[in-house]
């Protein structure tokens, strides 16, 4: 009778072995430094989430700390989907850098450290874990940001990784799909699906039609509820404070996004409504008014007669039919209102702080409907927008009486958005990789049908920024478009076009963006590697030399870079390559010859070629000519 359990228990184990089952954990401890344990956020830790699509997961961002924590730090840790992540700005413009900046401003005598664990496309349930994880690396606040994908993020209850639509459901599918044999099976039977074409928004659909009396809307909210409290009573055991947000979304300038179930006739007045609301705004009220009273749940005829409506400047009747809209979108990929309202009854009933972002954000929009000012898509704030949602995070703040109050009048003193973006580095490289992401999201196929308006948008935008760029400029940014993403995240476009600019010799122009393009990327990466050596390269040609202090920096990055390579973290040749050249800019040539000589043997083409060069200049400048000769030989 135990021979087929010892058998599965065999199995299980052998599996175990070969790398199937479990979860892998967002958080990585990389190994003592100096300043304590490194610690790194793991950009493969949601994998596992995505059992359906493993191949084209949800993916966070890599930042960097120590534990213990470091005297006089305040750590802010955020949770959540891709809106709290920062998508589709880079890292250094998501709401996380606003908000260090904001936070620096108001706290100058403490160091203010931002862990930004958004992840992209994501329910509720998996950032429950996420958080779980975090909890124990001493967070002294607790930011949660979710919602948007109770449908079709992973476990939502639409999603191609939908598991369920209720808690004990979840759970379940959760310890289920963590045993090593169904891992393997659900392996098995999903390699044969690709998704390579596909942009993650189109795999994540399960299903594209949810009617406006689906049970899935009340089970999305209902487990939104449940996930959200789960955080905050976790948080309140560990005497964590904890912040929940309502979730502002694209109400005035975006339509519904699925398709309705309706008559040609109000499919033709809601399509005749979206081309001619400029020139006959109140022949359009006319005709959807009646069309409504027959058919009250058509989202598109709720959004076009807002669209008029506002139009004739009926502002609050215009908002309503725009949150009708939203909340009877077929595809739901916005938090309707049973899902805010699902957020504040567990804030209020469990005592956690509540920022109300989506009132802040309808304040600060024309005719208290948000739109493109501060969205850049369904629910993704625009480069202003981030810099709102840290606002209103601070002003929320403002609140507390204990060590994270921010008094109102250093809140109310702070400057405006644009002095922000400024002072991070605010390009209109960066701002034309943004019209582009955005561009190609609303050519998926139901997004262009849905808000062809919204693709012309942005492709104009598009177009508009490439006819200001020199050829040689151009050239870059279409190779920038072509590049594939390296764990989740693409080279950012300000180091492209700097390198660009520096072949050139146009330094004044490339220092700036190898600036921006460094705090782009993980502080502990080879790309970060790659950007301080050529923002030093960049101030030695300006200067003539280095500074002390900009000999010091290269030292630090020396350092880090070891770290990567000592605990495995790096295996292409580039921390290597770039080791090798920031000791050569601190004059430390016999001290390079062993990265170059590592990085020479795992490079190719020309990242190999300017290895060898740089070889070549360290052997003769430790009288080695002969090394140096054979390196030239054989090249």
């Amino acid at each position: 009778m135990l021979s087929p359990l010892l058998l599965l228990g065999l199995a299980e184990c052998t599996l175990r072995g070969l790398g199937y089952g479990g979860y892998q954990s967002i958080i990585r401890e990389i190994g003592p430094t100096p300043q304590g344990t490194l610690v790194v956020t793991e950009q493969a830790g949601p994998r596992g989430f995505f059992f359906a699509n493993r191949e084209r997961p949800g993916y966070n961002e890599q930042y960097s700390f120590y534990a213990p924590k470091p005297d006089n730090t305040v750590r802010v840790v955020l949770v959540g989907g891709s809106a709290i992540k920062g998508f589709p700005q880079t890292r250094v413009f998501a709401v996380s850098s606003f908000l260090h900046e904001m936070l620096s401003d108001c706290w100058p005598d403490r160091n203010v450290e931002i862990i930004n664990l958004g992840t992209t496309a994501v329910a509720s349930f998996p950032v429950t874990h996420f958080l779980n994880q975090v909890l124990d690396y001493e967070p002294d606040l607790v930011v949660i940001y979710s919602g948007h994908n109770e449908f079709y993020g992973a476990y939502g209850v639409a999603s191609i990784n939908r598991a369920g639509t209720s808690p004990g459901m979840l759970a379940f599918q959760y310890r289920l799909r963590s045993l090593a044999m169904v891992d393997a099976v659900s392996q098995l039977i999903y390699s044969t699906s690709r998704h390579d074409s596909k942009t993650l928004m189109e795999v994540m659909v399960g299903q594209d039609y949810v009617g406006p009396a689906d049970s899935r809307r009340s089970a999305a909210a209902d487990l939104l509820y449940h996930h959200v409290g789960s955080m905050i009573q976790s948080c309140q055991e560990r005497e964590v404070p904890v912040m929940v947000c309502t979730l502002p979304s694209n109400e005035r300038d975006l339509a519904p996004i699925g398709q309705d179930a309706a008559d040609p006739a109000m499919e033709a007045a809601a399509t005749g409504a979206m081309h001619s609301l400029e020139q006959q705004p109140e022949n359009i009220i006319q005709l959807l008014t009646p069309l409504l009273e027959d058919q009250p749940d058509h989202a598109r005829g709720h959004f076009y007669l807002g669209k008029a409506l506002f139009a004739t400047g009926e502002f609050e009747s215009a908002h309503a039919h725009f949150i009708r809209a939203r909340d009877l979108d077929p595809m739901p990929w916005r938090a309707p209102s049973l899902s805010q309202e699902a957020i504040r009854r567990v804030a209020a009933e469990q005592g956690a702080t509540l920022c109300d972002a989506e009132a802040v954000f309808r304040s600060r929009s024309p005719g208290g409907a948000i739109g493109w000012e501060l969205m850049d898509d369904h629910v993704h704030p625009s480069l202003e927008g981030q810099a709102l949602l840290a606002r209103s995070i601070v002003q929320t703040l403002t609140n507390r009486t204990d060590a994270l109050a921010v008094q109102p009048d250093t809140y109310t003193a702070l400057p405006e958005w644009e002095s922000y973006a400024a002072r991070l580095g605010d390009n209109p490289y960066d701002r034309y990789a943004v019209a582009h992401s955005v561009r190609v999201l609303f050519d998926i196929p139901f997004m262009r049908e849905s808000n062809p308006l919204a693709l012309q948008r942005f492709q104009s935008l598009v177009e508009e920024a490439e006819r200001t760029m020199p050829d040689d400029i151009l050239a870059i940014a279409r190779k920038w478009q072509t590049k594939q993403p390296h764990a989740g995240g693409k080279r950012p476009i300000t180091g492209m076009v700097a390198r660009g600019l520096l072949r050139k010799n146009d330094i004044e122009k490339a220092l700036p963006l190898f600036e921006v393009a460094r705090r782009s990327v993980p502080v502990y990466s080879s790309w970060h590697l790659e950007y301080v050596y050529f923002w030093l390269v960049s101030c030695q040609l300006q200067h003539g030399a280095l500074t002390a202090d900009e000999k010091e920096l290269a030292g630090a990055e020396i350092e880090r870079g070891k770290i990567l390579l000592t605990h495995g973290y790096s295996e292409s040749g580039f921390t290597e390559r770039y080791l090798g050249r920031l000791h050569q800019l601190r004059g430390e040539f016999e001290a390079a010859i062993p990265f170059l000589e590592i990085a020479r043997k795992k490079l190719y083409e020309l990242d190999r070629v300017a290895t060898e060069q740089a070889l070549i200049v360290s052997y003769l400048q430790t009288g080695r000519p002969d090394s140096a000769r054979k390196i030239a030989e054989e090249g």
